[in-house]
């Protein structure tokens, strides 16, 4: 019965851990509708992340924008992009340390659950018992720490997207 209810856990933990990954990497959009007007209305030097539609990625400060014309300011230097050729931009609102944190603690701590099982299951004594707890908190404890520290994932806010 414990082998099943182990068996059962990891297997859920697996299941779950890239769809919390998946979670943590969306990006939170602004509301539809908003359209280019709420590029137009941004405040001077706002920190943007533009994408193009040849997949250029720049990350600046917003200067202007015109109903045809982006401005963006990248390593001192203003660069323009024309409107039909941007994808998508963003606010750069930096890394998220919590989403990170949360994303290594879930992976970590599956991993800590499967090698405290590999570990148990073989022996199944009383002084074993506390492996896979222990493998888990611990396996938890270092993902938190690491995916803090590498803050993985992000807090941008699309203001335009191109249909």
């Amino acid at each position: 019965m414990n082998k099943r209810l182990y068996a059962s856990a990891l297997a859920l933990v697996l299941v779950l851990a890239p769809a919390l990954g998946a979670a943590a990497q969306q990006p939170r959009t602004a509301p539809a509708g908003d359209g280019w007007s709420a590029v137009q209305a941004l405040a001077p030097g706002e920190k943007l992340v533009v994408r193009t539609r040849d997949g250029e990625r720049i990350a600046g400060r917003f200067v202007s924008a015109s109903d045809l014309l982006l401005v963006v300011r990248h390593d001192e230097t203003d660069m323009s992009f024309a409107r039909d050729n941007v994808r998508l931009v963003q606010l750069n609102r930096g890394k998220s340390r919590l989403k990170g944190a949360l994303f290594g603690a879930a992976v970590g701590g599956g991993a800590g659950f499967a090698t405290g099982s590999v570990l148990y299951f073989p022996f199944r004594d009383d002084m074993m018992g506390a492996t896979v707890p222990a493998f888990t908190a611990l396996g938890a404890a270092v993902g938190l720490g690491l995916g803090a520290a590498l803050a993985k994932g992000n807090k941008n806010v699309t203001v335009y997207e191109a249909r």
